[in-house]
């Protein structure tokens, strides 16, 4: 059986639901299963396709996976942006097509390269399209590395191999898992007796690489205060509601005993401010906390001459700062200003034109531990968190996902970090303004969590750990060199049998 046999509207049917499957895998449903049935149904749709015909199941394909994945940008610019409701789904729409070029390139590209007599090779071929055009949908125009494949794993049977291969190599596992899958059910006897060794190996090999650590506890547990204030997004930059969050924040940190606390994290923007209008009013706390032992991060905003950056504060201590370096699509900056500069006139995000920092990425030293610093989006990009390690030895992310509304990217952006705790093996921890904060070991388990649209405090205590995984080492080069090695041999294959047919 073939997608040809099938009549058009059903094969593009099947597309968009094998779509609509796929970011059920990740969180919060988190039913890993699903990307490999989503992927699977995609791959055996476009068997014996033309590459045009291939390229538009791709896309309906798309239109599902990035319609449901990333829905969340229509509460971004709408809800907290300001922006009439035609125009955020206009936007939202515009970003959604965008994101089908990668699938429908993915699908075009490969019924134009397959290799007819082999289903592996052919397999291989798509998983290398899949991830290269994953790689560079997290490069251009900043990137946008968002419901990567690879985030399946992060509770899947193959998260283990975060550390060895990172996300885009889980990426890789899953789309070719799939694929073998196709060619195992609807192959030749041939080539199936080729198959079956191939996904043996493949699941030998992981069991093999199961409980093997790059990294080993040092030193002694740090115990961390997370508070988050839930503070609604719509009243966070109201002048009048300033002091109030100063005062939220402080009272919730010091509301129990801080007899056994090293150190208390607060949440991206807590002081929705530039910091230095409210250091003098904060420096009461400040004295207060260092008296006690305990040092405060903050997430505040920081001027220097004309430019602004979204920043991470230490309040005690030595006063260190952090400036954030990548910034949000339509939160913090706009992308596609060519297509978006007209409208970006009926958008009010606060501080959404911001400046980028710079310099060396070092974590700071408190309280006898290294501690990387990262803010909001910067954790979803393993190749930027990476050189934080082996220097750093707990992570700390600070953001304010309230701009997502009720819907499922906190938690997805809660599962991003718990990828980027697998594969650099560190704890991290994470507090946000509405929730999700959590505390995450160095297996991605979750310690302790502030639910969603909650206020609270959460104490504990996360174990700094040293060393290097593989990952952290090689970062994406690894899974990159061996796809675009593939698909060099999937060109010039073609281009050999072009020659040959003459």
């Amino acid at each position: 059986m073939n997608a040809q046999a099938l009549p058009s509207w059903v094969n593009w049917t099947l597309a968009v639901c094998s779509g609509l499957l796929l970011p059920l895998s990740f969180a919060p449903t988190e039913w890993w299963q699903m990307a490999i049935v989503s992927l699977a149904v995609l791959y055996f749709l476009i068997q014996r396709l033309s590459p045009k015909q291939a390229a538009f199941v791709g896309w309906l394909f798309g239109l599902g996976y990035f319609g449901i994945g990333v829905h969340w940008i229509y509460f971004s610019v709408h809800l907290f942006g300001a922006a009439i409701a035609p125009l955020a789904a206009l936007i939202t729409l515009i970003f959604v097509l965008v994101m089908t070029v990668f699938p429908a390139l993915c699908c075009g590209l490969w019924a134009r390269f397959r290799f007819a007599s082999s289903s592996i090779v052919s397999a291989f071929l798509f998983a290398a399209l899949w991830v290269l055009l994953e790689l560079a949908r997290g490069k251009i125009m900043g990137g946008f590395p968002w419901i990567l494949v690879g985030y399946s794993q992060t509770t899947g049977p193959v998260g283990h191999l975060a550390p060895f291969i990172g996300a885009y190599g889980l990426s890789f596992l899953i789309v070719l898992s799939s694929a073998l899958i196709v060619a195992l059910i609807f192959s030749s006897t041939k080539n199936r007796l080729l198959v079956f060794p191939l996904m043996f190996l493949l699941v030998l090999a992981s069991f093999a690489l199961k409980g093997l650590e790059f990294s080993a506890p040092t030193g002694e547990r740090l115990a961390v205060r997370l508070v988050q204030g839930n503070i609604p997004q719509s009243m966070k930059f109201s002048r009048d509601r300033l002091n109030h969050a100063l005062d939220l924040y402080s009272d919730m940190s010091t509301q129990a005993s801080l007899s056994d606390i090293d150190l208390v994290v607060w949440p991206e923007t807590a002081i929705p401010t530039h910091y230095d209008r409210v250091e003098s009013a904060l420096e009461p706390f400040a004295t207060y906390m260092q008296e006690q032992g305990v040092d405060v991060l903050s997430g505040v905003f920081v001027r220097e001459g004309d430019d602004v950056y979204n920043s991470i504060q230490q309040l005690t201590g030595e006063r260190a700062t952090y400036r954030k370096r990548r910034l949000v699509p339509f939160g913090e900056y706009m992308p596609l200003r060519f297509v978006f500069d007209y409208a970006a006139k009926f958008v009010d995000i606060p501080m959404s034109d911001l400046s980028a920092g710079t310099g060396p990425h070092e974590p700071l030293e408190m309280q006898g531990t290294s501690i990387g610093l990262s803010i909001c989006y910067e954790d979803v990009y393993g190749e930027d968190m990476r050189h934080l390690v082996p220097a750093s030895k707990v992570l700390v992310n600070v953001s304010n996902d309230a701009w997502f509304g009720n819907s499922a990217a906190p938690h997805q952006h809660e599962q991003k970090a718990r990828m980027r705790a697998r594969e650099l093996e560190r704890p991290l921890v994470r507090v946000t303004n509405t929730g999700v904060s959590s505390a995450i070991d160095y297996n991605g388990d979750i310690l302790g969590r502030i639910a969603h649209d909650t206020q609270g405090i959460l104490d504990v205590r996360v174990q700094p750990r040293e060393g290097i995984t593989l990952y952290a080492r090689t970062g994406n080069w690894p899974v990159f060199l061996f796809s675009f090695f593939i698909v060099a041999v999937g060109y010039f294959a073609l281009k050999m049998r072009h020659s040959s047919s003459y």
